[in-house]
């Protein structure tokens, strides 16, 4: 028999501590587990390895025990009490002791990532909105109703009315007028009559966007047609000189509510009914606005007839061609479709621009911005489209008083699976390949997969298009805030990579 070592008292107050240390141990265990399945909640998944992370967190490290620990020694005995008799029995044994190790915890099955969670956390807390449809069903829509400056996905606003009004095989004419046919070579005067050609360009500023990446598509003009054909009519010489004639729009050589700098930076060109070179005086590195569109269209067309032998004097007084004088020589435009497909994928501001003077031109208006971003809603209304809350004050989305909403703009983009607005789609620059995606998204998922007509101006950033499927994936996506080109460009990128990801959509 082993010496007694303190007595009953003794061993019941040692076997207490005991107990007492099983349940701690078991609390922490609960703890622990619980710990982890939070973790695993809010990352996405844990992995056992983060579970165990966890635990360790919450228990600490475990001491190296000197002995294997296989099970709780049993108690001592307990005393019982009834009113006559004292009697001492035996507690029941506990069950073994759970191991403490992490790696006997269970990690909680993982919560699968959705993507519309992680287009939200996408957003980075901007203020903004986003539609995504896919084969036409809504699986992400935030904030799809409420107004956003857009930027320059408001061109395919733009771009759907001006298609809607003036059919995808209009073409703008800039025609050469005379009091009477050339006589012996000599024209005596002419009018260079300008009809809003956005593209009429000079061989050397054809040549410019030809050469840069993102406008090497452009349908330009070529003035030099006009000064071929008068040519070709034997006009030898034009002794009075060319009279610029702008009269189809009213003068107005900018929007009233830009910011100066837009102007003075040469963003975009003076505006007119006859201009030439997207109204731009010089272009490159010193580009500036014209003062006089209409003059400097004439003069350039002097020079082309000069450098083919034909004597002309300086540009003659800007006026009105004689109405019923003879037509000389004309050149056309490529259909508007091209033109509206060179303006989304270069996100070109002052064919825009144009084209919203011409729209109030053919509401018999005066050609004015104003009039023609009115023509716009009224015309993109007529088409069906959600304008609650939309407002335009010009036609390339610089200003900052516009505004449209997601569901307004992604319903435009969509327009394009009707053959009259084919041009709404072909006209998305392609990541790594095209316009203003050029240069974006090269080598990754979203590369040639990625279609969209982007916009961007400080504090706003705007995508509208489509990723190839299947399924069919379309998305509009405005984002706005005190943030510059940096932020958004990183946004963009991570709602890009989301919607070509692959992930579940809820």
């Amino acid at each position: 028999m082993e010496p007694d070592r303190g007595g009953p008292l003794d061993a019941r107050r040692a076997w207490v501590r005991k107990r007492e240390g099983f349940v701690a141990a078991l609390v922490t265990v609960i703890a622990a587990t619980a710990l982890a399945a939070v973790v695993n909640r809010s990352e996405g998944g844990a992995t056992p390895a983060a579970t165990a992370a966890a635990v360790g967190r919450v228990a600490g490290p475990a001491p190296a025990p000197t002995t294997p620990v296989t099970q709780a020694p049993a108690p001592p005995p307990v005393e019982t009490s009834s009113s006559s008799t004292t009697t001492t029995t035996a507690a029941a044994p506990p069950p073994p002791a759970p191991r403490i190790a992490a790696a006997a915890v269970p990690a909680s099955p993982p919560v699968p990532l959705t993507l519309a969670t992680a287009l939200q956390q996408a957003l980075g807390g901007q203020s903004g909105c986003l539609l995504v449809e896919d084969d036409g069903a809504v699986i992400v829509d935030h904030e799809s109703t409420s107004p956003f400056v857009p930027a320059s996905t408001q061109k395919l606003l733009v771009a759907a009315a001006a298609l809607s009004r003036l059919g995808p095989q209009f073409r703008f004419e800039t025609k050469v007028v005379a009091a009477r046919p050339p006589q012996d070579g000599s024209l005596g005067d002419a009018w260079l009559v300008g009809s809003g050609d956005p593209y009429l360009a000079t061989p050397d500023y054809a040549a410019y966007l030809a050469a840069k990446p993102r406008t090497a598509d452009l349908p330009t003009t070529p003035m030099a047609a006009l000064a071929d054909e008068l040519v070709s009519r034997g006009v030898r010489a034009i002794p009075g000189g060319l009279h610029p004639d702008e009269s189809r729009y009213e003068p107005q050589r900018s929007v009233p509510t830009w910011k100066p700098s837009y102007v003075s930076e040469a963003e975009v060109g003076s505006l007119g009914a006859l201009t030439v070179n997207e109204g731009l005086a010089s272009w490159g590195p010193s580009q500036a606005v014209s003062p006089d569109p209409a003059v400097d269209a004439a003069t350039a067309l002097g020079h082309l007839l000069s450098d083919r032998g034909v004597a002309i004097p300086a540009p003659a007084a800007t006026g009105p061609a004689p109405r019923d004088g003879v037509l000389i020589a004309a050149v056309q435009s490529a259909p508007l479709s091209q033109i509206v497909a060179g303006m989304l994928r270069s996100s070109d501001n002052y064919v825009a621009e144009m084209l919203v003077k011409e729209l109030d031109h053919q509401y018999g208006g005066p050609g004015l911005t104003v009039g023609g971003t009115a023509r716009v809603l009224e015309e993109d209304g007529r088409l069906g489209l959600p304008l609650d809350g939309v407002h335009l004050n010009d036609g390339s989305g610089l200003d900052t008083g516009n505004r449209a909403t997601c569901r307004a703009l992604l319903g435009a983009q969509m327009l394009s699976r009707l053959a009259p607005f084919s041009a709404l789609d072909s006209g998305l620059a392609i990541a790594g390949h095209t316009g203003t995606l050029v240069h974006r998204f090269v080598g990754t998922p979203a590369d040639t997969r990625l279609a969209a007509k982007t916009g961007w101006i400080n504090g706003a950033a705007a995508m509208v298009g489509r990723i190839a499927g299947p399924p069919g994936r379309r998305f509009a996506l405005v984002v706005n805030g005190n943030f510059g080109w940096p932020t958004a460009q990183a946004i963009e990128d991570r709602v890009v990579a989301l919607l070509t990801s692959g992930l579940p959509p809820s």
